[in-house]
């Protein structure tokens, strides 16, 4: 688990939205797993589609940080 309160560089800050997002992607893709309503499933798996995005929007991020390039 992240402590917040120590995040203070841009990089530590983009590492601990990566990790929450990645797990709140789990989390939706767990439940959708196991879901048998139809309308339930498909908001679960737009969910987890969100995330997703997220995550590759975040991934990019730091990779632009990494490469010394500006962050948008």
């Amino acid at each position: 688990m992240i402590n917040e309160h120590h995040l203070t560089t841009p990089e530590q800050i983009l590492r601990a939205a990566l990790e929450k997002e990645t797990r709140s992607r789990d989390f939706y893709a767990g439940i959708s797993a196991n879901c048998t309503v139809d309308y339930v499933k498909e908001l679960l798996e737009k969910l987890q589609n969100e995330e997703e995005k997220h995550i590759h929007m975040i991934q990019t991020m730091i990779e632009r940080l990494e490469s010394g390039r500006e962050l948008v």
